[in-house]
């Protein structure tokens, strides 16, 4: 059996023993709310796409997938007057936008007077030309969590907040725009509270209560949606989920959980590890910690009682770049990256389009491409690759400084190859899909989602 197969059978063994035996009575996971039981496979599209790459609605392919998080919503707390909502973030992007014939899912381009524009009315004409597509608006994110905790504080903000997302995504109530422009863009709404309880990317007011009022949060959101519509969130990988989250109660209202196995290890380190695992990694600073891989965490999410069939689990269309170290797991100096760069070479977190279809560096232009067989993920090195840095920020973000360089490169990334494992596991430990972060990222020829595209055959 070749070693890849023979790793996701074992792989699935370990899942499939420690389901039975660890999990909560299938009578105490029994859901309370009707939901089609079929595999997931859904991706974030998000609202800056249309800028960076130019990727709009139109190229995503709806054929592969069948589920669409768009990303962001934003709750909004207001201090002074204790009033909530939920807010679109890009009004332009999102329903204000003309969109022309050729970019145009169906051809035809927008005209004056529509109710609707923008990547919301796209989404509409996907769906029609999908119907068995489904979107979910994604609420929140690593920079835009800012007021859950204030949100869900109390019982009466949980529902102002609530009914504030469904009165303007689901019945499509949009501020502005006639009364339900919007209703049918959106089949259900995704929370990505990065985290609860913890700083994170700029939360306010959080704290240990945050714990518990993600659960009523989500208790609330089923109340709200009723039983047809999709509930989903995002949560951590790693025994850092039981940490925020209440597990497996805060999941129990949910269609499924989004399991973000990815980002184990960050381009902000010092060590040039992969950014997601798909099994264990002995070279890895952090291989002592079970869950610290898909397969643990997985495992991890079973032990916690949430069932296999509402585990989804979470792939990078990106990969980490590390300057100046000599293989994967070497040290790393990152100085002089600048993360709101689009270009590959400077930027910590090359897309995978970047890598095969921008720089064409996988296997080619000084660029080895290496096979990681513990923690089953590739990775490319150059010992002389070439980069434009910064040696010094403006107060704006732009580079004030910029500089040459060409220093030994690793990019550890994910392809097809370990996405299929991810693809075998899911099928073999009865889980219920996988979420891509996200499609732009992916290949012209659509090779990442295309490799998870069989989990709905």
């Amino acid at each position: 059996m070749p070693r890849t197969r023979g790793r996701v059978a074992i792989a699935a063994a370990v899942i499939a023993l420690a389901g039975p035996l660890l999990a909560v009575p299938a009578t105490a996971a029994t859901p309370s709310y009707r939901h089609d039981d079929g595999r997931v496979v859904s991706a974030y599209f998000a609202d800056w796409d249309v800028y960076g790459r130019g990727y709009n609605v139109k190229d995503i392919p709806a054929d592969k997938l069948n589920v669409i998080q768009y990303a962001f919503a934003a709750p909004t707390f207001d201090k002074a007057t204790g009033a909530v909502g939920c807010s679109v973030l890009d009004p332009w992007a999102d329903y204000q936008r003309p969109i022309d014939a050729a970019t145009s899912v169906d051809g035809v381009a927008d005209v004056a007077g529509q109710p609707l524009f923008g990547n919301f009315n796209q989404l509409l004409k996907l769906k029609k030309a999908h119907p068995g597509l489904k979107v979910e608006i994604s609420i929140g994110g690593w920079t835009k969590s800012t007021w859950f905790a204030d949100v869900a504080a109390t019982a009466q903000r949980r529902q102002d907040f609530v009914k504030s997302c469904v009165d303007t995504f689901i019945n499509g109530d949009i501020p502005g725009l006639a009364p339900g422009a919007a209703k049918g863009v959106f089949d259900g709404i995704d929370i990505d509270w990065e985290y609860p309880t913890q700083l994170a990317g700029g939360n306010v007011d959080y704290g240990p209560a945050d714990r518990h009022n993600a659960t009523l949060l989500m208790q609330e959101l089923r109340r709200q949606l009723g039983p047809d519509h999709l509930l989903t969130a995002a949560l951590p990988a790693t025994a850092t989920a039981g940490q925020y989250w209440e597990l497996p109660a805060a999941i129990q209202p949910m269609s499924w959980v989004n399991v973000m196995t990815y980002d184990y290890n960050v381009p902000g380190g010092n060590i040039a590890g992969p950014d997601t695992l798909f099994t264990r990694d002995s070279r890895d600073p952090n291989a002592k910690d079970p869950t610290w891989n898909t397969v643990g965490t997985v495992v991890y999410y079973l032990a916690k009682g949430v069932p296999a069939n509402k585990i989804v689990v979470g792939v990078p269309f990106y990969g980490n770049e590390y300057l100046r170290a000599g293989t994967l797991y070497a040290k790393s100096d990152n100085s002089g990256q600048d993360p709101n760069s689009l270009a590959w070479d400077t930027k910590p977190q090359p897309t995978y389009h970047d890598l095969v279809d921008t720089a064409n560096i996988v296997g080619a232009n000084g660029y080895t491409r290496n096979w990681d067989a513990q923690a089953g993920e590739p990775w490319l090195f150059n010992p002389a690759g070439a980069h434009n840095l910064c040696g010094a920020f403006n107060a704006d973000g732009t580079c004030a400084t910029p500089y040459t360089a060409t220093v030994p490169t690793v990019i550890a990334y994910s392809d097809p190859k370990s996405i299929g494992e991810r693809t075998a596991l899911i099928k073999a430990a009865g889980l219920r899909g996988a979420m891509a972060w996200e499609i732009s990222q992916d290949s012209n020829d659509h090779a990442l989602i295309s490799a998870l595209s069989p989990l709905l055959h």
